[in-house]
């Protein structure tokens, strides 16, 4: 048995890492470092499981944990954790000649018991672990709660433990656990891409898991075939020619939630009758747009004055496209040419800082000004909005 040592970093806020839970980042962190012919899951066999081409299992629990130091003498996240492990073992759901068993705790904690648990792997180890359990009991009792998993284990089979306890390893040395997936990404990529890069690799485990699960199926990824995926996103975000986007795709319920809001780009389809389907789609580009103009800011990977220069490349657009609309087709009603001048405008790629911009930027970027209504489709959509508000 043995502990995982890496540096430590500031910690994010409790249970939070690039935006995501814990579980996210290990299912990347196993997705990047796991042998050809694995396999990885998402609270599949356990919060995250490797399964590895010979059959044999990692079965890995996380614990995140600001107030509570979960590797405590009587630490419920610590004997729940081994406890479950043993009942998967006596029902034989598990192999334990063909498992390991993992349990990664961050921020860095360590306690008695657990450090023990850490280095026991001979009898003489196993006895002498078994022996300070006895003692801490009779001097500070656990809980009826944590009591319960610790005579599970007290109870095994020695043969049965002898094996369980030299297959657990505890990691609890991360301060951050990003610190782990910069440690294995660090020597590929330049220090700037690497903060926005772990976070769009974490946001695409995440969502594959996910997509998965919303249809019933078993959240195991293969890691050959995302980290083909992953390195390609890497080339992409690092091509001098083209903006990639970080975030992930605006979900349904948020999406559907800003529409009901009606904001005004929203209120502004409405006056030119606009099908709900591409009413939804706006509305995703809307926030997806600005989420990238967030990042992209943020991380230094555009000049936030572009976004100003572009701008003004979109309000010469529509301007444009207005007036050959209303020339074209002036015998057509004033929602119909606010419709046309819509969908030519939805057409249009604007780069950015002489960058190709992703397919959803441009049309977000439209919808941003009509909503600050700088813009509008209508072509007396100032007056009708006006009038909307003053009802």
């Amino acid at each position: 048995m043995a502990t995982t040592k890496r540096t430590s970093s500031k910690h994010n806020a409790p249970g939070q890492y690039l935006g995501y839970t814990l579980q996210p980042v290990r299912l990347f962190y196993h997705l990047l470092s796991a042998p050809k012919g694995a396999q990885v899951s998402l609270e599949y066999v356990d919060d995250v499981a490797v399964h590895y081409a010979d059959g044999t299992l990692l079965l890995e629990q996380t614990k995140s944990a600001i107030s509570h130091n979960p590797l405590s003498n009587w630490a419920v996240d610590l004997w729940k954790t081994i406890g479950n492990w043993i009942d998967d073992i006596n029902s034989g759901r598990r192999d334990v000649k063909k498992t390991n068993f993992q349990l990664y705790v961050t921020p860095a904690y360590s306690g008695k018991v657990s450090s023990r648990i850490a280095i026991a792997s001979s009898s003489e180890e196993i006895s002498a672990l078994l022996a300070l359990i006895e003692d801490e009991i009779s001097v500070d009792p656990p809980a009826d709660a944590c009591l319960l998993h610790v005579n599970k284990f007290l109870r095994l089979e020695p043969s049965i433990r002898l094996e369980f306890v030299g297959r657990i390893k505890i990691i609890s040395t991360d301060d951050d656990p990003i610190d782990a997936l910069h440690s294995l990404l660090s020597p590929t990529m330049d220090e700037k891409s690497l903060g926005f890069l772990c976070e769009a690799g974490i946001g695409m485990a995440k969502e594959r898991a996910d997509n998965l699960i919303r249809r019933k199926k078993s959240a195991l990824l293969d890691c050959v075939d995302f980290r083909k995926d992953f390195h390609a996103l890497v080339r992409k975000s690092t091509m001098s020619t083209y903006l990639s986007s970080y975030n992930l795709e605006p979900g349904q319920q948020e999406v559907e939630s800003v529409l009901m809001s009606r904001p005004d780009f929203v209120a502004q389809l409405d006056l030119i009758n606009v099908k709900d389907s591409q009413k939804l789609k706006a509305v995703s580009d809307f926030l997806h747009t600005s989420a990238d103009k967030v990042t992209w800011a943020e991380q230094g990977i555009v000049y936030q004055g572009s976004f100003d220069e572009l701008e003004s490349d979109l309000l010469r657009q529509h301007g444009a496209i207005e007036m050959e609309v209303s020339d074209e087709y002036s015998d057509k009603d004033e929602a119909v040419r606010g419709r046309i001048a819509y969908g030519r405008c939805t057409r249009i790629t604007v780069p950015l800082e002489g960058k190709q911009v992703p397919g959803h930027f441009t049309h977000g970027s439209f919808n941003t000004l009509a909503d600050e209504r700088r813009i509008g489709w209508h072509p007396r959509y100032s007056e009708l909005l006006e009038k909307e508000s003053d009802e």
